[in-house]
């Protein structure tokens, strides 16, 4: 709104002065050109008004629910995020030696309003787009433990995933504490990795250790789990199903940029025409 309020009285003084002085009547490209600078004023405070930015993750065979992370709204923004579905079907990425990284290829299923479902191919610089929401992976990744958990007294299982933080970002410190579904008490679990994973000599792709363990730390209790193997609370039984993976995702939605590159070239164009017929004029007078 600060923004908004010398824009608007800024335009209000460039109408104004078109309409009583008649400024500029007489150069109709000169006219055009500033009539589009006005356009893009007020396209961009729109596009800041209705604007959605935010980020999300997603483990592998996740289908994005409509949450965000991190979250910037423009107040005038009312579209159907929540409508949207798309899985995350797992991703690709290449590293050269030296541990640097390459692009980033993640395959996603999408859900239209039809129902009908289609499998994309989307990265760093191709993005998702549904309507003028535009996904895009992000350098952030890494591995997500997937466990059963089988309540005391219960037969329902609850199976979900944990986002350990990002890879290799944060190779050192694969550790997390959270709280055991459908009680407050809290779990800390650490990634032991028995296999080299980042050769810096040589090429490599990102990829799920097969050699690795889980530790686990309740209250005064510690044990190391492999895949298929189950640690036994109080509470309930916590099975460690496999090591699966999880993606980040930036999402940013701006409808005005159609609309302003558009107005941007009509601009350049009647400039262009305004500086040609002065450079003729000059000629002519020489």
């Amino acid at each position: 709104w600060l923004l908004g309020l010398p824009a608007a009285l800024l335009a209000l003084q460039f109408l104004v002065a078109i309409i009583v002085r008649r400024v500029m009547f007489d150069n109709a490209p000169l006219l055009v050109f500033h009539f589009a600078l006005l356009g893009l004023v007020v396209l961009a405070l729109i596009g800041q008004m209705t604007a959605l930015k935010g980020n999300l993750e997603l483990a592998t065979n996740e289908t994005f629910a409509g949450k965000l992370n991190n979250v910037q709204r423009g107040p005038w923004h009312n579209g159907p995020l929540e409508q949207i579905r798309f899985t995350n079907l797992g991703f690709s990425i290449q590293y050269h030696a030296g541990i640097k990284r390459d692009k980033t290829m993640n395959r996603v299923r999408l859900v239209g309003p039809d129902g009908e479902a289609r499998e994309l191919e989307i990265g760093d610089h191709r993005a998702l787009v549904v309507g003028h929401y535009r996904f895009y992976t992000s350098h952030n990744k890494g591995y997500a433990p997937v466990f059963e958990w089988i309540p005391q007294g219960s037969q329902e299982r609850v199976i979900g995933s944990i986002h350990l933080p990002a890879f290799p970002t944060h190779e050192f410190k694969q550790a997390l504490e959270w709280v055991i579904p459908g009680t407050r008490q809290k779990i800390w679990t650490q990634l032991k990795i028995d296999e080299e994973v980042l050769p810096e000599d040589r090429p490599f792709e990102f990829a799920v250790p097969q050699q690795h363990r889980l530790v686990f730390r309740y209250q005064d209790q510690r044990v190391e789990l492999e895949p298929g193997e189950e640690f036994v609370l109080p509470q309930g039984v916590l099975r460690y199903r496999q090591l699966s993976t999880w993606m980040g995702y930036k999402l940013d939605y701006d409808f005005t940029r159609p609309w302003m590159l558009s107005l941007a070239l009509v601009g350049i164009l009647a400039l262009a025409i305004h500086f040609i017929m002065r450079t003729r004029q000059f000629s002519a007078r020489r």
